[in-house]
């Protein structure tokens, strides 16, 4: 159950690593997809949506990663110890 929990844990936090990862590349880029998509640039507009969407998922699942993988939860890891 430990080595079940600890990859559980450690697959959200590579999805979290991912999502800041994600973030700091789009950094650079914003200004411009910004403008592109306020232009009506539908390839920045998606462009700008997908990595948006990708930072929400990567950060949500981080959030609630309790209740995405089961093994995370304190009740159930309470039970399995006693």
């Amino acid at each position: 159950m430990r080595i079940k929990r600890g990859g559980e844990l450690g697959f959200s936090g590579l999805l979290l690593i991912v999502g800041i990862l994600l973030a700091v590349a789009l950094l650079p880029e914003f200004p411009s997809l910004t403008r592109g998509a306020l232009t009506g640039d539908n390839e920045a507009m998606r462009t700008l949506f997908a990595c948006l969407a990708g930072i929400a998922v990567c950060l949500l699942q981080w959030r609630w990663r309790a209740a995405i993988y089961p093994q995370l939860r304190r009740k159930v890891s309470r039970e399995k110890a006693q």
